[in-house]
């Protein structure tokens, strides 16, 4: 299977993130994603709040779209199969889904088969660092 194979992963990780580069300056993705979640208080530093994800298994999200203003991009892996990504922006704006991991299934990953809020989990996760408006 593919996710067992660490040649293929090594040049996939060397290889699709200058070509997504690529595709947003073509404009093949230019907005934000959905699951929009609220919005960090202005008391909460994107640096603690990027040390507090990591804390909780959190990693960089190589393997993904850049959103315009996104400040903070990151993943936790769930099952191997799965994973939790969120991202923050310049505005405070918090965004964040579950859906296939790339090593999970590249496919239904690329495809968005299985894309969800998750929004409980996330909230738990912010505590009070988080508000919607």
């Amino acid at each position: 299977m593919v996710r067992n194979n660490a040649v293929v992963w090594k040049l996939v990780y060397k290889i699709y993130p200058p070509f997504l580069r690529v595709l947003e300056k073509l404009q093949f993705h230019h907005n934000r994603q959905d699951f929009l979640l609220g919005h960090l208080k202005s008391n909460a530093p994107i640096s603690e709040i990027n040390a507090h994800l990591i804390n909780n298994g959190f990693e960089p999200a190589i393997l993904s779209w850049k959103d315009p203003g996104e400040v903070l991009n990151l993943r936790k892996k769930d099952k191997e199969i799965f994973q939790y990504h969120i991202r923050i922006f310049h505005d405070g704006e918090v965004r964040g889904h579950y859906e296939y991991s790339s090593e999970g299934n590249p496919w239904k990953h690329i495809a968005e088969k299985h894309f969800v809020t998750r929004e409980e989990y996330f909230n738990e996760l912010l505590g009070d660092n988080l508000f919607k408006k």
